[in-house]
């Protein structure tokens, strides 16, 4: 069942197939060819060598991994040479006329797994579906943007789970394979990924490519059509000897590497970056293009915001998988993929308004939490203006029961000038009625001092005194939000502690990161909640009563 094929690898591929450790770490920056490179060879190669075994494929949400992960992993199986149906079947059991056996641990309903053609099993496992590990006996782990898991979690529950079958497939250096890639983390959720360069063998890593390159090499000689019987045993004998060592040396080897984008300049060719260069902000660039690590520090305006208290995972399933085995990427694009959505209750909302990005914070109150269900932002590299994001709100909400809002917005969002004849609100409740929208604006006033702000997200992230009503974000779809508030630094100002704004003129922080979200979030808050309690503006008597 194989042919040959012929593939183009870039540098950091190259070395990741050279070294073929036992756990392989990488943090690639985008279009570097992670999931249809390493994470696609490794996979593959450890299912051709473990008949009949398992590989969980982690994601930190069920969409993640139909969404995201599966379409490049898939594409980077075909351009090895695999085809769907033929050596794989995505998440429907093999015809049984084709004789594949079962896993050693038989799988009972297919629609969370993939079958490879000799017996392998792929398992979709994730986070916010905890059932899907249980149970599980599994031969190798991969996982595509791993620095978005609960890595405690991660450790406690799916870790474990790469376990048994030594009796089988022990002798094998890829048995238990740890497979796991990432764009740049920019919060200290995702350090534990960057920290996997200090486990690895420098001196180790050297002896396996170097003895590899030899393997190569002498493997390569024995195609010359002129070599002698005589030299052909020996060569036999050597590459016999070198796969022995290879093995013993990978059986316990860690391999940690960071790339750019520009190592796949070849494939994707100068005309893209010049594309993106035009498109992004310099910090940006850096950022996501050269893979630059972000510099930041944990203790921040909000500095007791903890995605693992305040944040959680809520699809409707139930929607999801009764669409399509075939999801493309970012299909899934709208609020019927939300089950945190209260049907036939309205929305809330605050925006941030500024030339380089207009920053949107949607919400809904539930008897125990004010819920963030989603923030959006669009920029001005983008082409997109302030009403462009509220055309994108009303389709993301298109099939929600109930077009009206609640609009919170402060004295920003008021006033007019000689470029600009309405006010901000107006620009968008106009546009919200437009699109067909019931709009409730709510003026909030001057906004509160920061050292009242710092104060009010202290308790309200505290949540040791029931005055403040708790917050939780939806992960996935507010990842914007907290990565503005992750980000938020703190200095001291003439009154006590200040919201650090100075991201927004750094041109070394890309827009989405600076300050912006997290000031729609706490328009949002103080907006919502400022007469709650029973205290009238000025919000400082909400804090300091």
């Amino acid at each position: 069942m194989s042919r040959e094929v012929k593939i183009w690898l870039n540098k950091p591929q190259r070395i990741s197939w050279l070294i073929g450790a036992k756990e392989e770490y990488g943090v690639w920056g985008r279009s570097t060819g992670k999931t249809q490179g390493p994470i696609a060879q490794r996979s593959s190669h450890a299912a051709n060598l473990m008949p009949r075994g398992a590989t969980g494929i982690v994601g930190t949400t069920y969409v993640q991994l139909l969404d995201r992960t599966l379409p490049p992993l898939l594409k980077g199986w075909e351009s090895l040479g695999y085809e769907e149906n033929v050596h794989f079947w995505r998440r429907r059991f093999p015809p049984k006329t084709l004789n594949i056996p079962s896993a050693i641990y038989p799988v009972l309903t297919p629609e969370h797994s993939i079958f490879w053609w000799n017996g392998h099993v792929f398992h979709l496992i994730s986070q916010d579906r905890p059932g899907l590990a249980n149970g599980k006996n599994l031969d190798a782990i991969i996982c595509d943007e791993a620095r978005f898991l609960n890595h405690a979690r991660y450790m406690d529950d799916i870790a474990p789970t790469n376990r048994g079958n030594r009796e089988v497939f022990g002798h094998l250096a890829e048995h238990h394979m740890i497979t796991m890639f990432t764009d740049m983390p920019t919060t200290p959720k995702g350090k534990w990924i960057l920290e996997k360069s200090n486990q690895v063998d420098q001196e180790k890593i050297k002896q396996i490519i170097n003895i590899q390159l030899e393997y190569n090499k002498l493997k390569a000689e024995l195609s010359d059509p002129a070599i002698t019987p005589g030299r052909c045993n020996y060569i036999k004998r050597q590459l016999s000897s070198y796969a022995y060592v290879l093995n013993e040396l990978r059986k316990d080897s860690v391999w940690y590497s960071e790339a750019s984008s520009l190592d796949n300049i070849q494939v994707l060719g100068v005309a893209q970056f010049k594309q993106w260069r035009r498109e992004m902000e310099w910090p940006e660039f850096q950022s996501s293009i050269l893979n630059k690590r972000v510099v930041h520090s944990d203790n921040g305006f909000y500095s007791l915001l903890d995605t693992d208290v305040h944040a959680y995972d809520d699809f409707d399933y139930g929607y999801i998988e009764g669409q399509s085995v075939d999801l493309p990427n970012g299909s899934l694009n709208d609020c019927r993929k939300d089950r945190d959505l209260i049907k036939n209750k309205p929305l809330e909302i605050a925006l941030d308004y500024n030339a380089a990005i207009n920053s949107l914070v949607i919400g809904q109150e539930i008897e125990k939490y004010f819920r963030v269900l989603k923030s959006m932002f669009v920029t001005s590299n983008e082409k997109k203006i302030l009403p462009d994001l509220i055309d994108d709100f009303c389709a993301y909400y298109r099939y929600h029961n109930c077009h009206e809002v609640y609009y919170y917005y402060d004295h920003t969002a008021i006033g007019t000038d000689s470029t600009r004849l309405e006010s901000l609100a107006d620009i968008v409740s106009n546009r919200l009625m437009k699109n067909g929208w019931t709009v409730r604006r709510c003026y909030v006033g001057q906004q509160p001092r920061h050292d009242i702000r710092y104060r009010m997200w202290q308790a309200v992230l505290k949540e040791s005194d029931p005055k403040y009503k708790p917050v939780r974000f939806n992960r996935e779809n507010s990842k914007s939000v907290l990565t503005s508030m992750q980000l938020a630094g703190v200095r001291v100002g003439k009154n006590g502690f200040e919201k650090d704004k100075r991201s927004e003129a750094n041109k070394l922080i890309p827009q989405e990161d600076a300050t912006h979200l997290s000031d729609a979030m706490d328009t949002l808050y103080i907006g919502k909640f400022r007469n709650s309690y029973g205290y009238e503006t000025p919000i400082g008597g909400f804090i300091t009563s």
